[in-house]
């Protein structure tokens, strides 16, 4: 094969499979930056086949082929494990005015979560690592929110996501139900003070600390997560009962002053406190604790501000 064949032929390849990977979802900018890297390369194969009299055999045209298509291919899976996206999410109490409850949908892959409240708009987070998406709505006076990650064909890649550091803020001055979908993830979810409906999570390994109390006459908190370091601080005065499915769990259940009833762990003002939390956790191979405090401070309204 004649040198100058050989490098028309590869520069189209290399062309062609840089064009598909930006179909599959990739940046088409991204070419730039590899051109970048490969072009000095071509430039000086360039000049050798001009000097090259003879022909090059057919292995190891080929194998240069294959090195460098495996080069391109390289640089597109591995681009986003330095490319780290910011986001900012605000949803004005302005814009939505006269609302009474809300609804939270919130999918996050790896990395660090905390969630807490604000007190002056509706919503408010920063999203770190991975490109957030979210989709807001207003149904007859409920604000319904969902937050997910950015997609991507090399999600499916170890490795090539960003590690996500996501920080989300929602009012206390709605009734909220929320569902969190994660993987392995390290947060950090004070929700004292916020009015719970329903609190479901389903995450897979991680170690997480969970703040409740303040939230309302009654709220059923769902926990199902697989190997995770788990910590619960709930105020005394906050009537508890506990449903455990975890046969591999070390808990500090025994210990915490609950007594067991048909198969739940309850305290002893169950019955009597104003306010009182159902938990239902499924968790694998885990540490559990759950922890009575004194009660937390009341969080101050945007209304009590004014």
């Amino acid at each position: 094969m004649k040198p100058i064949h050989f490098l028309i032929g590869l520069f189209f390849i290399l062309f062609g499979t840089a064009l598909f990977m930006s179909n599959l979802g990739y940046k088409p900018w991204h070419l730039a930056r590899l051109l970048s890297v490969i072009g000095p390369i071509l430039l000086i194969l360039l000049g050798i086949s001009l000097l090259w009299r003879g022909r090059i055999p057919s292995g190891v045209a080929l194998a240069l082929v294959v090195l460098f298509v495996g080069v391109t291919v390289a640089f597109f899976l591995g681009y986003l494990q330095t490319c780290s996206v910011e986001t900012d999410f605000l949803v004005e109490a302005s814009t939505y005015p006269s609302l009474s409850a809300g609804k939270l949908e919130l999918k996050f892959e790896s990395g660090k979560l905390m969630l807490g409240p604000t007190t002056k708009q509706w919503a408010e987070g920063q999203f770190n690592g991975v490109a957030a998406i979210t989709k807001v709505r207003k149904t007859n006076g409920k604000l319904a929110l969902e937050i997910e990650p950015e997609d991507h064909i090399n999600k499916r890649f170890y490795g090539d996501r960003q590690r996500s550091v996501w920080n989300l803020n929602i009012s206390p001055r709605l009734a909220w139900e929320i569902y969190i979908n994660a993987g392995a993830v390290e947060g950090n979810l004070n929700l004292a003070q916020i009015p719970l409906h329903h609190l479901d999570m389903n995450f897979g390994a991680g170690e997480l600390e969970i703040k409740l109390g303040g939230n309302g006459r009654y709220a059923v908190v769902g926990i199902y997560s697989g190997a995770s370091n788990l910590k619960i601080l709930i105020p005394e005065t906050t009537g508890l009962r506990i449903r455990l499915d975890g046969a591999m769990a070390k808990t500090n259940l025994g210990a915490s002053g609950l007594f067991m009833v048909n198969n739940r762990f309850v305290s002893d003002n169950y019955e009597t406190a104003n306010e009182r939390i159902d938990l239902d956790l499924n968790i694998g191979v885990s540490n559990l604790e759950i922890k009575r405090i004194p009660t937390f401070p009341t969080t101050k309204t945007a209304e009590q501000e004014i």
